[in-house]
């Protein structure tokens, strides 16, 4: 039997231990055991001013299939089989030429530059597939899926690089925090505590001042963790849901002063290879099983580690999940529906176009640049104060002058273009986002970075499905949708409808730039970051149209799948929960964390939303296979994008609230409910809850959803049959690094939590 791979290094199969792990000094890539010290850590120049990039110069990439095992390596014909890691790379991400209209302030700089991401990928016939976004897993619904994932963040002698943002991440966050010398709090903050309360006697002094200091003032320059978290897989079991803490290091050889893996890995390595033995764990690697039984759909993949997720997939780490009944390799998946996807011969033919849209921001050496605090005053940072003193509550990027310095990139290239024919394409559009909500429309207009925001050669388009899978109906014609980051919409646009023979589409996006409060739509200017992609439609004689007939078939098809087996819960729920969202500021105004609470209603007249850290003990325990509704009070100003692990849910219903005071650094959340329901007209606007069905109307379920401030959004959902520990966050990535996530329980796995050594899911 040929052994796995991890990235191409070979683990002798032979000689793992009981516990499935690889006997260190049998592994084919060590090396010295004192090799020289890593490689410095990268600070950002000066921000690129988006007026240097070119726009639509560079080519669409389409992700290939990402390679599977076979032959002898792959070692369970009961499951498609990968290996795939995480690398570091350069990748030419902007455009190698500049904009005939460039300022003079970009006359020194070099648009050739290639630049340093991570990327997953594996090794097939002699080459490495790592690529931002990664190529695109192909699963087939009822084969289930199994992933070696790999940590190969070192250099060419296996020691360790330092993250690409060491100088921004923050070590006063609740993080993975690996570095022995803070005190040995593994997935723990160091700055938990902090500030003591003024005039407090020894007991009331919790904070670590000396551990708080450290962290606040000096940078991480260790190791990386990783762990990954297949975004929508239905039924997946907890030991292969990317749990944040179930972290682990690369098999590097300088790690000493770093725990390998995290608080989780061992407890959930354990269950792993119990319900599936033979799966391998090892030094810098996990063996997780996807069941993929759920309808088709479009997954994603992305790192998830404690506190840091949102540099670690800045840095490049997602890529897409397919779910399919059947590859479409001689038909559409679907009648009605465009093929092939990608794969299937060459670009030109393909009509099936998977688009990560997220936004990046590079300094003038074409690196990611990715902002710190730089302004917070001293009495106001931990450990004197309690704002992280480098993290920034979302990823906006601005120029020295307070305008934008964003872009957006498709499949990890700076406003790319893309040639196609006068015919329906299918488009499945990720926001891939940090932190910014997308208002995804298309037109034949030429956007102008200042002018107006472009209202003029808009054209429809009509929508299928969502992250969860085909609607039971085809919904539109519409004009827009919204997408909160991590959620998905499944598209057809007909480019038979453009005006003349040939002529180009503008994918275009007039979400805000600043925090979306849900109504906040593009500021009346064209930023560059509305500018997502061109299509050039080609000169063609013929054309095929997505006309009635054509969309009927496709509706009727539609129905027929979904009919197969509706997804519709019981509208009588075994449990109802409360809880709310709530932002805390420090005396200056800026944001200290965001935080998932509880809600107290000792008080009918005035409920209370009631602070909640990630460490703090699980407070929702469902029963296996019950159903339930949980209602997400937004106290805050922004809308949050919700996202629940391991199932599937339904948004039912919407209820204003009002709050008593505004939330502060001592807030009491105090809030009453006002009878109204449903969202007024410009809340949200876009956003597809439910659709037309054969027996009226039908919620589409979901696995992320926005959530509007000042409205109580209720979530309904049924909980898997076998019992698990799972997570529950915010998908604006800085804020589900910043306390706003929290674990969740279905039935009671009996799992030891081993911070406090008490029962997990009692």
């Amino acid at each position: 039997m040929t052994p796995p791979a991890v990235d191409g290094v070979r683990v002798n199969v032979a000689l793992l231990t009981a516990e499935g792990l690889p006997a260190s000094d049998h592994l084919l890539h060590r090396v010295s055991p004192e090799p020289p010290p890593p490689p410095p850590v990268y600070v950002n120049g000066p921000v690129l001013n988006p007026a240097c990039v070119a726009k639509y110069q560079s080519t669409l990439l389409l992700p290939p299939i990402m390679p599977k095992l076979t032959g002898a390596a792959a070692t369970n014909g009961a499951y498609d089989q990968y290996n795939i890691s995480a690398r570091e790379i350069l990748q030419a991400v902007l455009p190698p030429v500049l904009p005939a209209n460039a300022p003079p302030e970009c006359a020194g700089y070099d648009p050739t530059a290639k630049t340093r991401v991570w990327a997953y990928g594996t090794d097939a016939g002699g080459s490495s597939t790592h690529n931002w976004p990664s190529y695109t897993i192909e699963a087939t619904r009822g084969k289930p899926v199994q992933v070696l994932w790999g940590n190969e963040l070192v250099d060419s002698a296996r020691r360790y690089r330092p993250h690409l943002f060491a100088d921004q991440l923050d070590q006063t966050l609740h993080w993975a925090n690996p570095a022995k010398k803070l005190g040995g709090m593994l997935d723990d903050s160091p700055c938990m505590g902090c500030p003591n309360p003024p005039g407090c006697k020894k007991a009331a002094c919790t904070c670590n001042v000396a551990a708080c200091t450290t962290a606040a003032t000096s940078k991480y320059l260790g190791p990386v963790p990783l762990v990954t978290h297949v975004h929508g897989m239905e039924g997946v079991q907890d030991n292969s849901d990317g749990y944040s803490e179930a972290w682990f290091m690369p098999d590097a050889v300088n790690l000493a002063g770093y725990a390998t893996n995290g608080s989780w890995y061992d407890i959930l390595r354990a269950s792993a290879q119990a319900s599936n033995p033979g799966s391998v764990f090892g030094p810098g690697a996990a063996t997780y099983t996807y069941p993929v039984s759920q309808r088709p759909a479009q997954l994603w993949f992305h790192d998830h580690v404690l506190g840091i997720t949102r540099l670690n997939v800045y840095s490049g780490l997602a890529g897409f999940f397919m779910v399919r009944n059947a590859f479409p390799q001689n038909g559409p998946e679907l009648p009605g529906l465009p093929y092939p996807p990608p794969g299937m011969g060459p670009d030109s033919a393909v009509r099936e176009l998977p688009l990560a849209i997220q936004d990046r921001a590079f300094d003038t050496s074409n690196q990611l640049y990715y902002p710190k605090q730089t302004t917070l005053p001293a009495a106001d940072a931990l450990p004197n104060g309690p704002v992280p003193p480098t993290w920034v509550p979302e990823f906006f990027a601005s120029l020295p002058d307070g305008s934008d310095a964003t872009l957006m990139t498709v499949n990890g290239r700076v406003a790319p273009r893309h040639d196609v024919a006068k015919e329906p394409y299918r488009l499945r559009i990720l926001n891939g986002c940090n932190a910014k909500s997308l208002i995804i429309y298309f037109s034949t207009t030429q956007p102008t970075v200042g002018a107006e925001v472009v209202t003029s050669g808009v054209l429809p388009f009509w929508v299928v499905g969502n992250e969860a899978g085909f609607f039971p109906s085809l919904v539109g014609p519409v004009t827009q949708v919204l997408l909160g980051p991590a959620e998905r919409y499944d598209v057809i646009f007909d480019f038979s409808t453009v005006p003349g023979n040939a002529g180009s589409v503008y994918m275009l996006n007039k979400g805000p730039g600043v925090p979306f409060n849900g109504a906040n739509v593009g500021g009346g200017t064209t930023i560059h970051q509305a500018q997502a992609m061109r299509f050039d439609v080609l000169k063609s004689p013929n054309s095929i149209t997505f006309d009635k007939a054509r969309r009927a078939t496709l509706d009727a098809a539609l129905r027929a799948e979904y009919n197969k087996a509706p997804t519709q819960l019981p509208t009588a729920p075994s449990r109802t929960r409360q809880f709310a969202l709530l932002e805390y500021f420090g005396s200056n105004g800026n944001p200290m964390g965001q935080f998932i609470g509880n809600v107290d209603a000792t008080n009918p007249a005035a409920l209370q939303g009631v602070k909640q850290t990630w460490m703090d003990p699980v407070a929702a325990v469902t029963g296996t296979d019950a159903v339930e509704e949980w209602t997400i009070i937004n106290l805050t100003g922004d809308a949050h994008p919700i996202h629940m692990h391991e199932g599937l849910f339904e948004v039912v219903t919407q209820e204003e609230v009002v709050k008593q005071e505004a939330v502060t650094i001592s807030p009491t959340g105090a809030f009453t409910f006002t009878g109204q329901l449903g969202l007024p007209a410009g809340l949200l606007d876009g956003q597809i809850a439910s659709a037309p069905c054969d027996t009226g109307t039908c919620f589409v379920r979901k696995d992320t959803t926005l959530v509007a401030p000042g409205y109580a959004t209720t979530l309904r959902f049924k909980a898997a049959s076998r019992p698990g520990l799972f997570m529950w966050h915010c998908h604006l990535l800085e804020h589900e690094d910043n306390e706003m996530m929290r674990p969740f329980c279905i039935g009671n796995p009996g799992y030891t939590n081993p911070h406090t050594n008490k029962p997990m899911c009692a």
